[in-house]
């Protein structure tokens, strides 16, 4: 049997059963395109981030962790409904875990609802409606959870990081001592006013792997960075001292973008581009 279950806002939040014997969400995508998280990656229209191994993670919750036992849960109370913070249809005798997570935009208390869906005819008309206390539940949930393979399957990682505290760790974002020791770089020159603070979130994670990279660099192929650079951002480095000139977020973007090699150039007609993600061959 399937069941929908709503747990509310708050982190003494309660799980509710709002929903039994009625199947939430039928259409269960298949998943053959699957692939570990990475944040500077752009995901195909068929393509999903996985998480292996999610029962064990830190950020897991108890209601996938367990087995799912109805008689756990009582039924929504009315007064509690405008209090949703996110929905969990429970499915397949207990193995998939479906979440949408619940914005107001969701939720609406009083809805007028115009429906054509019953016009067959050139003289019949639409249908308005009204509804109130109203939840929508979207067509495609915001993750899937395979409690037998034990894996997480997402595409967009801001949309789940309030349903799982803590899953924001996948991200792979430089820290404040990460962020320093990268701009103290020999071959950089920093800007006075521009600090560690002014150093957003996209770029932070874009040092991290930058970081990573230079590391692994080896001296020829350090060498081959300013020729590199000259064809795509010449604006920030500085032949006459070899350095790279940082005076703001964009500068420093152009570099990031750099060193992850993002810039290139089509083999046919010569045009320079940017990456805006990446798939190794």
């Amino acid at each position: 049997m399937d069941y929908l279950v709503a747990k509310t806002k708050g982190k003494r939040g309660s799980y509710y059963k709002v929903l039994s014997d009625q199947t939430t969400f039928e259409d269960i995508p298949d998943f053959a395109s699957s692939r570990e998280y990475d944040d500077e990656y752009k995901l195909q229209d068929e393509e999903w981030f996985v998480v292996e191994h999610f029962s064990q993670q830190t950020y897991c919750i108890d209601i996938v962790k367990n087995n799912f036992v109805a008689t756990n849960y009582s039924f929504m109370p009315k007064e509690r409904y405008g209090k949703i913070d996110f929905i969990v249809s429970v499915q397949n005798e207990g193995n998939d875990f479906i979440f949408q997570k619940i914005t107001p935009s969701y939720i609406y208390e009083r809805q007028k609802l115009l429906s054509w869906e019953h016009i067959n005819a050139p003289t019949d008309q639409a249908v308005l409606s009204n509804h109130r206390d109203v939840l929508v539940i979207k067509e495609g949930a915001d993750c899937y959870y395979k409690k037998d393979a034990d894996i997480l399957y997402f595409k967009n990682l801001n949309s789940i990081t309030s349903i799982f505290d803590g899953i924001n760790v996948l991200y792979r974002e430089a820290t404040n001592q990460e962020v320093e020791e990268f701009l103290g770089m020999e071959m950089i020159n920093v800007a006075d006013g521009f600090t560690k603070d002014d150093v957003k979130t996209a770029n932070r994670r874009r040092i991290k792997e930058a970081t990573e990279r230079y590391r692994s660099f080896s001296p020829e192929q350090k060498a081959k960075i300013p020729s590199y650079i000259s064809k795509y951002c010449p604006h920030i480095y500085d032949e006459a001292t070899c350095h790279f000139n940082i005076n703001d977020e964009n500068n420093l973007t152009d570099l990031l973008n750099v060193l992850n090699q993002r810039y290139y150039t089509t083999e046919i007609d010569d045009e320079k581009r940017l990456a805006n993600s990446v798939t190794k061959l």
